[in-house]
């Protein structure tokens, strides 16, 4: 586990985080404008915004990482971002099997304060249908992909977060 926590002080870890991030948008943008032409659903872009998220504070880790405070703010806003996609990819995952009701809208259901699909409808105008996300190489559909690529990091990201806490209360920063 130290090894792991010096490796989250350094700028290589920041990076491998917002390459592995910008990737999965990469993809998700594939499957939107690529050869199968799949309109995402509002749920969908909301995980896409949660992730663009976790990329601006991986990216805030990234540049600040020599200062203890910032990386820890940085560790902190990032976990919290992919927290919510984790979790708006679950509401999907329902959506998708059935077992959860849902009035999904061709609307992204942005806030008006910060409404991402006009401001950047390119990444984030919601035109398809909840419930039905498009199959991904291994059998699985991207929804489920979403549960296994975003529980990854987190887990990694709550175990450098322990780590922090505990040298923090050892007095080690």
């Amino acid at each position: 586990m130290n090894k792991l926590y010096n490796f989250a002080e350094s700028r290589y870890f920041w990076l491998t985080g917002v390459l592995y991030l910008v990737l999965m948008e990469g993809i998700a943008l594939f499957y939107q404008y690529g050869p199968g032409m799949w309109y995402p659903c509002a749920l969908c872009v909301q995980v896409r915004a949660w992730v663009m998220g976790s990329v601006i504070f991986a990216l805030l880790g990234l540049v600040m990482v020599k200062s203890i405070w910032w990386r820890w703010m940085a560790l902190n806003l990032t976990i919290v971002m992919l927290a919510g996609a984790l979790y708006t990819s679950y509401y999907a995952y329902g959506v998708e099997l059935g077992t959860v009701v849902s009035s999904c809208t061709m609307g992204a259901g942005f806030p008006e304060f910060i409404p991402l699909d006009r401001w950047i409808p390119l990444l984030f105008e919601a035109q398809g249908i909840c419930g039905l996300s498009p199959d991904m190489p291994l059998g699985f559909t991207m929804v489920e992909s979403l549960l296994i690529t975003l529980s990854a990091p987190l887990l990694v990201l709550i175990a450098v977060w322990i780590m922090h806490v505990r040298k923090m209360i050892s007095n080690e920063i």
